[in-house]
């Protein structure tokens, strides 16, 4: 039986997937441009439009939040998730590229705290079912 400690844990886990992923969705214009230029940076080839990269990772974010949240798959929820988590971490969060000290430091407190969702993620992984 899993107790309500887990559930709640998974619930909040699961929540920034999925506003996360609705927010990409509905702005992936706003994204799109960073992706190109990372495809481009990091020498990725891919027949897809960078805003069509953010709604799919936006979507795949909100489906596996969804399903972690309701404890469909659990385990292969949070892996899925730490999938889409570690290259939008990469995109969004470059903070090695940035000269400016303040911009770096919020750059390093996003990529740290998509670490420690990551870490969340990873417990879920390691749960065994009882």
């Amino acid at each position: 039986m899993i107790g309500p400690a887990n559930v709640l844990a998974r619930g909040l886990l699961a929540g920034v997937f999925i506003v996360g992923g609705i927010n990409q969705i509905k702005g992936a214009h706003l994204l799109a441009d960073k992706v190109e230029a990372a495809k481009e940076e990091y020498g990725v080839v891919l027949d897809v439009a960078g805003e069509d990269l953010v709604r799919l990772n936006g979507a795949g974010m909100a489906l596996a939040g969804g399903a972690l949240a309701l404890g469909i798959a659990p385990r292969l929820s949070a892996a899925a998730l730490i999938g889409l988590l570690v290259p939008t971490t990469i995109v969004g969060h470059p903070f090695w590229k940035i000269e400016d000290k303040a911009k770096r430091r919020t750059a390093v407190t996003g990529a740290l705290n998509n670490a420690a969702i990551i870490g969340g993620l990873m417990l879920v992984r390691a749960r065994r079912k009882r």
